[in-house]
Parts: structure tokens; C-alpha cells; sequence
């Protein structure tokens, strides 16, 4: 896990080292053990590196034996002992022990295929000279990030916003419609950027840029596809499906580094420590986060797992002071970013960094899984003709993108639009390309199979994601989720929707029920079968009139000084600041903070 970034120009210059050691010092603290820069005339490749495999040969970039292909890389590929032999029977000769040299081996044995082979979280950029061209992928569902921008003197990419601003050129035009999309979702979906001109790589996808300024992509290579197997019986669904989970974490356990596990009192993160102590046979070092406010602390179920396992367990209480750790989130954040679970994140990561470089987090089972309240009330809605008259109009009986985002957004339409100044309102009605795509290559699934699509391939990676990658990163922190695994996602994708949601003993739809089932090997049942919690932050009671922090968000939203009136109306802003409504709030609060921080980029 480390930091990448480096540029090519395209307008016949030679790329300027001083800029490149800026963007290298930019993510320093993603690579707090070392950095590399390769200067090839008008290429140049820079990396900071976070040790955790081949300690001492996985110094980047890293080149083939002639030195004619090069690459930089930030993640693990944890099928690369494997890919290894099988390269070395081709005829390849690796001077290191590293995963990241079975990348420059792996082009040259199967081009830009490479990707398909490859199980892991990767981001990497591989400069091949002779083919005049830089390549860029994207892990399948996007656990690392890559962004990039294109202007006409040069290419550049990097694993932060903030490593990209040291590029001369850098864009200074906002986008407002991706604002407006954040304040939607409360994140801006790839491809976009809050600046115009800046990119970030969708997840499974991959870009060629020659040397010329030719763009190539962004190329998909890797889709979900739901194609259930209606062919094996429960019992025989829940021995594959501990094959598989077992599989993933084993393989996601490869380290030469000291490793433990994120324990939010959950059952994913709860799954994962089971079998890491199955694996291991021994006693693993598992860190919580809580807080004061009972309704939002998971610590006591926490205590359950980590007493099952004999974990040696860390708590920490996280308490409101997240105004003044905002400034921090922001500026690594590099845009607005408004899932507040991004602060408990940034807690704990820093809590597990005090013992270890690496660990493994519960991420990613609601998706695979099928665990969100969402899913079963879209399906419920949907599938039955005895709801009021108004569901029946927003929930028509079919799925449809537009009562999907009913659900999602965190504000509505009319919020928005009485929110923007009236020169800026035409960027509310602008569609949403990523889901649309998403939805139309979903459609002909099953109603929840069709809305776990769209969040494995918009909130997953824009949200949950992007949260985990930038909050650890801030303290050199690898995380591995064994559950976001192209490999657990294509088995999950085969798994009959009645076997995942259907009714409960009380006769409501409930979620991840073969994944629960499957737990209940290792939990009680009672311990497995409660109401989900999720990592959230007790932003309601913080920021509610009366509340610990309404003041000095009241006073902060309607200073007159603050940026967010260049572009929204202070009434509308003030409006949802006493409507207590906790994340319209953060949303606003971040983006101020956000736009303070970048005056220079103002309209």
C-alpha cells in the first residue's frame, strides 16, 4: 500500500523533477518508509512506499530487465506467487521477492489483460517505451484510487487530489455539477471530479495515453454480473460459502509486516476476525472505536467477538470534537466528501497504526451479501400490490432508477434547487451518467440484485471505499477488505435472492441471511440475528438545536464571509442548518471548510 503519481509530456518537453519530487512529498504520508522517482525525459514516475511485502527488494518504480517498461503501483496482488511460477515457466527473470514485480512481467506476458489475472487491490501507472505509451488500471471494484487530469502540455496521475495540484495547469474551474452531486449523494461518482479537467478511474477500468496526447478508454474490464445457480441446496450454499470467505481472508493474509483487524461489533468485521483466528491459530490484535452515546456504540458486541477469539482487543471513545479534526479530513479528502463515518474511520485507524502497519476490515458484506435495509424495502415495495396509493406512485412495480435515488439521496431535488443561487439551479436537473449506466447494465435482475448493482458499483466504491483508502492512508495505515474480493463478489452474485433476503420469523424481509446463517457456526445466534447499526456518528444529537455542536455549526454556516455563498442562498443553507437533519448538515459544513481551504479555486 503506498502513493503513486508522475506525468507525462505530451507537448515535447522534459518532465521537471522539482515538479515531481512536489507531487512525491504530497503523499508522504501514504509512504512513510521510502520513496523512488524514474525520470524518463518526457516520463517521469514517482512512488512513496508503505513496506508490508518484500521489505527489503519492493523499492519502486520498479523496470524489466532491459529497463524498457516501468511501473508504479499502490496495493497487494495477492495471487502473485502464483503468477509468479507461472511467468517464470514463460521464461521471466524477477530480481525481487515483490508483487509488484509480477506487473512489469505480467504486461509483457499478456498486455493490457494483465488486469484480469490479477486478485488484489491495485492502482498502478506501467510506461512502456517502446509502445509510446503510459497504461493506467483500477482494481475491479476500486478499493485503491487513481485520478487524473489532461490539459495540452501534459498527462499526469496520482493517488491523491492534493498530488495533483503541484501540476502546472492544474484546472481552476470548478465543477458544479458534481457539486450538485454531492450534495445528492454525498460523494461525486467517477468519472468525475469537483474540478473540471480532473478525472478519477472508474473502478475496473483502465486508460492508454500515448506519448503523442492519443487517449485510449477509459476500457471496463470487470462488471458484477448476477446469474443466479438455483442448483444447490442451503446446506450446500453454506459449506461453499465458507470455502470461499476462508479462501479470500487466507489470501488476503499475505504480509511479512504484523497485522490485525478492525472490529466495529458487526458481523462482517466479526466473519473476518473469526477466520483470521481459524487461519492463524492464534490470538489476534483487533481495535474498536465507540462512543458515549449508547444508541451509536457497538463496542459491547465488539467485546463478544473479541472474547469468542481471545483477541487482544483496543477500545477507543470517539467524542465531538470532529470540527477540529475537520480541516485535516479535508484537506486529504481533496474534494467534498460528506460520509461523516470518515471521522470514527480516521479515529480508528489511528488507534490500529499505534500497533501495526496492516489490517483487515469487515467492508463490503452488505453489498455482496445483500444487507442494507434498502434492498428488501425496494423489493417489498415493489413486489407487493397492497401499499398505500403514494408508494404505489414513487415505487411503481418495477424497478426504476428514479425511486432507487429516492432512497439514497441525502437531499432532495427541491432542497437543492432552493439551495443553489438562482444563476446556478440548471445543474440540479443534470442526469446522473454513472447510475444510469450501472442500472441499465443491472436491468433484468431481480429487484434487490439490481439495486446491490447499484451500490457495488456507485456507494461501495464512491463512499465506503474512498473513506476507508483516505482516513488510513492519513496514518500509513494498509487496510484489506476480504470481503470486497472480485472473487467473494462473482460467487455472491450467484447466490438465489431468497436466499439472501427473504421474510424472517416475524414475517418482514430481512437481509444477508445465508451469510448470517453461515455465522451462526461460529457466533449465537443471538449475537448474529439483531437490527443493524452500521459505523455511524451520533451527528443527530451533536448537531440538533440544543445539541453539543448546533452553535458553533449555526455560526459557522451563516457567517457572511463564508465561501458557500458564492454559489448557494445563505437562507437555503440556514434552513437546513436549524432543520437538525444531521447530514444535509455535514455536507454543508465540509463543503465550506473545503472551499476555504481552496479560495484560489473559486469562480
Amino acid at each position: 500500500m503506498c502513493g503513486i503519481a508522475g506525468l507525462v509530456a505530451i507537448d515535447g518537453t522534459e518532465v521537471s523533477s522539482e515538479v515531481l519530487g512536489a507531487m512525491t512529498k504530497a503523499l508522504a504520508h501514504r509512504g512513510p518508509d521510502g520513496e523512488g522517482i524514474e525520470l524518463m525525459g518526457g516520463t517521469g514516475l514517482c512512488h512513496r512506499r508503505l513496506a508490508i511485502i518484500d521489505l527489503a527488494g519492493g523499492r519502486q518504480p520498479i523496470s524489466n530487465e532491459d529497463g524498457q517498461v516501468w511501473v508504479t503501483f499502490n496495493g497487494e496482488i495477492y495471487n502473485f506467487r502464483e503468477l509468479r511460477r507461472q511467468l517464470i515457466a514463460h521464461g521471466h527473470q524477477f530480481r525481487t521477492n515483490s508483487d509488484t514485480e509480477v506487473i512489469v512481467h505480467g504486461y509483457e506476458q499478456w498486455g493490457e489483460r494483465c488486469v484480469d489475472r490479477f486478485r488484489g487491490m491495485f492502482a498502478f501507472a506501467l510506461v512502456s517505451n517502446p509502445e509510446q505509451k503510459i497504461f493506467l488500471a483500477r482494481d475491479h471494484l476500486g478499493i485503491k484510487p487513481l485520478y487524473y487530469l489532461i490539459n495540452d502540455r501534459c498527462v499526469a496521475f496520482g493517488s491523491e487530489l492534493q498530488s495533483l495540484r503541484c501540476v502546472p495547469g492544474f484546472p481552476s474551474e470548478l465543477d458544479l455539477r458534481a457539486i450538485d452531486q454531492y450534495l445528492c449523494l454525498q460523494y461525486i461518482p467517477a468519472p468525475k471530479t469537483a474540478y473540471r479537467g480532473v478525472y478519477k478511474l472508474p473502478p475496473g477500468h483502465s486508460i492508454t495515453f500515448r506519448f503523442d496526447g492519443r487517449t485510449e478508454g477509459p476500457r471496463e474490464y470487470w462488471r458484477v454480473e448476477f446469474r443466479p445457480n438455483h442448483a444447490w441446496t442451503e446446506a450446500e450454499w453454506l459449506d461453499r460459502l465458507d470455502d470461499v470467505l476462508r479462501d479470500s481472508v487466507r489470501a488476503h493474509l499475505v504480509s511479512d509486516v504484523p497485522f490485525g483487524a478492525f472490529l466495529s461489533g458487526g458481523i462482517d468485521s466479526s466473519c473476518v476476525l473469526a477466520y483470521m483466528t481459524q487461519i492463524l491459530n492464534e490470538p489476534v490484535r483487533a481495535f474498536t472505536i465507540g462512543f458515549d452515546e449508547e444508541e451509536f456504540s457497538e463496542v459491547r458486541y465488539a467485546e463478544i467477538a473479541a472474547g469468542r477469539w481471545n483477541a487482544s482487543h483496543r477500545v477507543e471513545v470517539v467524542r465531538a470534537d470532529c470540527l477540529g479534526l475537520l480541516p485535516s479530513l479535508v484537506k486529504h479528502y481533496g474534494e467534498p466528501f460528506g460520509d461523516s463515518s470518515a471521522l470514527p474511520t480516521y479515529y480508528l485507524s489511528r488507534l490500529a497504526r499505534r500497533e501495526v502497519p496492516m489490517v483487515l476490515s469487515g467492508d463490503g458484506g452488505d453489498e455482496a451479501f445483500g444487507g442494507y435495509n434498502d434492498y428488501s424495502t425496494w423489493r417489498r415495495w415493489i413486489n407487493q400490490d397492497d401499499q398505500p396509493a403514494w408508494k404505489q406512485r414513487a415505487f411503481p412495480n418495477r424497478p426504476s432508477l428514479p425511486s432507487w435515488l429516492a432512497l439514497k439521496q441525502q437531499t432532495t431535488r427541491s432542497q437543492r434547487r432552493a439551495l443553489w443561487r438562482p444563476e446556478y439551479r440548471d445543474v440540479v436537473d443534470q442526469p446522473l451518467e454513472t447510475f444510469e449506466r450501472a442500472f441499465s447494465a443491472a436491468r433484468g435482475s431481480t429487484p434487490a440484485h439490481i439495486a446491490q448493482a447499484l451500490d457495488i458499483h456507485t456507494y461501495l466504491p464512491f463512499s465506503i471505499l474512498t473513506k476507508v483508502d483516505t482516513a488510513s492512508m492519513m496514518h500509513g495505515l494498509e487496510v484489506r477488505t476480504p470481503l470486497v474480493d472480485a472473487k467473494v463478489f462473482e460467487f455472491a452474485a450467484t447466490i438465489p435472492e431468497d436466499l439472501s433476503i427473504a421474510r424472517d420469523g416475524a414475517g418482514q424481509f430481512a437481509g444477508k441471511l445465508l451469510l448470517k446463517k453461515l455465522l451462526q457456526r461460529y457466533y449465537p445466534e443471538d449475537f448474529v440475528h439483531r437490527p443493524k447499526m452500521g459505523f455511524g456518528v451520533p451527528l443527530q444529537r451533536w448537531f440538533a438545536p440544543g445539541g453539543i455542536l448546533h452553535g458553533e455549526v449555526r455560526q459557522r454556516l451563516s457567517d457572511p464571509q463564508s465561501p458557500l455563498f458564492a454559489l448557494l442562498r445563505p437562507e437555503g443553507v440556514l434552513e437546513i442548518v436549524d432543520s437538525g437533519n444531521p447530514n444535509p448538515i455535514w455536507l454543508l459544513v465540509f463543503l465550506d471548510e473545503w472551499l476555504r481551504q481552496n479560495p484560489q479555486r473559486m469562480l
